[in-house]
């Protein structure tokens, strides 16, 4: 008998357009997952948790659509990996809602999405919009209820979801304590994500601070914004004879950076180490970097474009493989959630049976 197949789950909020970012934090790492073919992958479109951020009506599903087919532009499989989205699984929302009537406000409150919002507005009162609605202070609930539906073994985080991770473990932990072995827990892995710099030479590129460098910029685009990263007349000594990347890059001034970086990921060894003896010559060559660098963006970018307005890679095909994979995740997850009310001793829906 063959052992049972684990499940890997992630989930991607709908950002619309996705970056360099986006791509080296995230895609990448979902796309080794989906060819190392040694689980079953589930991607899921995280648009409830997308509405803790919203302050006015804003197109999510346009959203959902335009990103998804870039992801399928750079290689995601919506035969290989199990995509869905976060509303057509409803019972997720009765899952949190079961889960939350168990969750310790205390426990909330020492979130580090929450604490920091709620440092910010006492930093600035009139800050817009909700920034501490119920939706946020209750977002590892969701959360854990997004892993726990579809009885996820293992979850890639990054450093900045391991805490609501943790919770999602310590609920059903607690769960199963208290009304008896119901939920499946799952174990973190750690996901190789690189932390892309902004083009501003900002720790962190993000489209809030209007600094990405997207997958779907045309050569026109990406030229001009490579252009406009910021450089130095003087560049800083590296105090290194090292040619490795991560010790080298550190060293250098904030933008000047983000364009080496941009070299070793996307061109070839020599060029990065040709570029590196240009920098510690110093002297007049930001100009063919920063060329050299929109080349490379531009040939990575290339392809994805290509397949982004491929025919078969519609809004109207993106729809049909969210239909069909809501329909293979939702005996999973009602066989959860009911298992969970009969635990709580709530019973079986009567709708559903």
């Amino acid at each position: 008998m063959s052992a049972k197949r684990e499940t890997i789950l992630s989930g991607i909020r709908p950002t619309g357009r996705l970056h360099y970012g986006n791509y080296f934090g995230a895609v990448r790492h979902f796309l080794r997952l989906q060819e190392e073919d040694r689980a079953t992958c589930y991607y899921f479109i995280a648009d409830y948790h997308a509405l803790t951020t919203v302050t006015d009506r804003q197109d999510l599903y346009g959203n959902t659509l335009e990103m998804l087919r870039t992801y399928v532009a750079c290689g995601l499989d919506p035969r290989k990996s199990v995509i869905y989205r976060q509303s057509d699984l409803p019972c997720t929302a009765e899952l949190s809602l079961l889960l939350g009537m168990i969750t310790n406000i205390g426990l909330l409150e020492r979130g580090t999405t929450y604490k920091d919002k709620l440092s910010k507005l006492r930093e600035d009162p009139k800050a817009e919009g909700n920034p501490l609605s119920y939706g946020l202070l209750g977002y590892p609930v969701l959360m854990a209820a997004d892993i726990l539906i579809v009885k996820a073994d293992i979850v890639p985080v990054g450093e900045d979801q391991r805490q609501h991770l943790e919770m999602a473990i310590d609920l059903a932990t607690r769960f199963n304590s208290r009304f008896g072995e119901t939920f499946h827990v799952p174990r973190p892995i750690s996901r190789d994500a690189l932390r892309l710099p902004g083009l501003d030479g900002a720790a962190k590129m993000g489209k809030s601070d209007h600094n990405t460098l997207d997958l779907l910029d045309d050569p026109a685009t990406v030229l001009k914004k490579i252009k406009a990263v910021p450089t130095t007349t003087e560049p800083a000594p590296l105090d290194t004879d090292s040619t490795d990347a991560d010790t080298v890059i550190p060293k250098m001034p904030a933008g000047v950076g983000v364009l080496y970086r941009l070299l070793d990921l996307l061109a070839p060894r020599e060029v990065f180490l040709e570029f590196l003896e240009e920098y510690r010559k110093g002297g007049k060559f930001y100009g063919n970097l920063k060329k050299a660098a929109a080349e490379h963006c531009s040939k990575f970018n290339d392809p994805i474009i290509a397949r982004y307005n491929d025919p078969a890679n519609s809004a109207a095909a993106v729809e049909e493989f969210l239909r069909e994979n809501a329909r293979r995740v939702t005996p999973v997850a009602l066989e959860t959630v009911e298992a969970v009310r009969a635990a709580m001793g709530i019973g079986h829906s009567l709708y559903r049976a």
